[in-house]
């Protein structure tokens, strides 16, 4: 279909989109991105999608400067008409990004995803992320991601601004790998929006999902984060790319999550995960017969580096926090331990790993264990 425009917007259902939900509409999609973002330079242009349902069997790149942008959409469950709005479907075990944010500066705006086929057995088909992020400086903005295996996978890009994610991802909500420069992400509501908790997925959630994981990056900046239901919320990990470094979270609740923070970057001297939180608060789902630490540093961990600020940490099923590596440094102002079920609210089992407590912390009290790892902090 040929269509000629002027206008900055690029309307796909001039373009023979029909966004009934069951008509292949990615050809047509493809077309008014192509329309839209010429090859000759960036455009700034905008390809808009109406109210509707579009079904993908193949995945779409966004181009530099290019933006897709919907109408918007209601949180599934909240009104008469689940799927109202601007959403995009792709079927249950896909090998494609729906969505692929190729070219700098590219943005996805006020759209949702839905899996209409996703198993409710329990474990999802593994499958490509919602949104691929493989260029710089793009941005996520507004979107539902209802019911995915992965949401959103920074994958080399960098300078990337996500904010207002909503939804059910089942095995990760945001990931971040292979990324050497700052990202942000801001205002994530990540709740069962499509299965509740007492059913097999959200049992598969529990001991499985992830809601924000970050592998090789720099100098993250996470803010007002909520995630319920997950086995681990924000989780630092490893990558052939290397770890985090830099991490920086601030107002962030992990309600009912096995483990609120998990540190198991693999470190040495000079080289390990460093982070900084303030504002956290972790809820592990009910005691003892869900084990995990609230706050947990694995074996591999070593050298890592925690500063934390007004935290509360209750109802682990292990320790509150417990410390497993090497050479670790722990730095805390304000820290609430309540309701643990393991053998000390804050546990250190290495010998050469430390905590320096301040203010809102007696180091002398039963719930630091062993008493020598633990150090009053003093002003310099």
């Amino acid at each position: 279909m040929t269509v000629t425009s002027t206008s900055p917007f690029f309307n796909v259902r001039d373009y023979g989109a029909t966004g009934d939900g069951a008509t292949d509409d990615t050809a047509a999609i493809a077309a008014a991105i192509s329309a839209a973002a010429p090859a000759t330079a960036p455009t700034g242009n905008t390809v808009y999608f109406p109210a509707g349902r579009y079904l993908v069997s193949s995945g779409l790149s966004v181009p530099p400067a290019l933006t897709l942008q919907g109408a918007g959409w209601n949180t599934p469950g909240s009104q008469v008409n689940t799927f109202a709005g601007s959403w995009i479907f792709v079927e249950a075990g896909a090998g494609f990004s729906p969505v692929t944010v190729s070219g700098s500066g590219g943005a996805v705006r006020a759209l949702a995803f839905n899996v209409p086929d996703q198993s409710t057995a329990g474990a999802p088909a593994p499958a490509q992320p919602m949104i691929l992020i493989a260029a710089n400086n793009a941005l996520i903005e507004d979107v539902c991601l209802y019911n995915p295996y992965g949401g959103i996978f920074i994958n080399g890009g960098a300078q990337t601004v996500i904010r207002r994610i909503f939804g059910q991802p089942l095995q990760y909500g945001v990931l971040i790998d292979g990324s050497r420069d700052t990202n942000y992400i801001d205002a994530v509501h990540f709740w069962p929006y499509w299965q509740p908790l007492t059913t097999a997925v959200g049992a598969h959630q529990l001991a499985n999902g992830i809601a924000i994981g970050l592998l090789r990056c720099d100098n993250p900046h996470l803010s007002n984060i909520f995630a319920f239901n997950y086995s681990k919320g924000l989780s630092l990990s490893g990558s052939p790319a290397g770890i985090p470094h830099k991490v920086h979270l601030m107002n962030a609740d992990f309600d009912r999550c096995v483990t609120g923070v998990h540190i198991g970057a693999p470190g040495g001297p000079g080289s390990a995960a460093t982070m900084q939180m303030v504002n956290v608060t972790i809820q592990s789902p009910a005691g003892p017969g869900t084990p995990g630490n609230g706050i947990w540093v694995e074996a591999a961990a070593t050298y890592a580096m925690v500063q934390a600020a007004n935290v509360r940490v209750s109802n682990s099923g292990l320790n509150a926090i417990r410390i497993d590596a090497d050479n670790v440094a722990f730095y805390g102002d304000n820290i609430s331990l309540e309701n643990w079920h393991g053998n000390g609210g804050f546990y250190i089992s290495s010998p050469s790993s430390f905590a320096h407590l301040g203010a809102g912390c007696t180091p002398g009290d039963a719930p630091y264990v062993p008493r020598s790892q633990f150090r009053r902090a003093q002003l310099a």
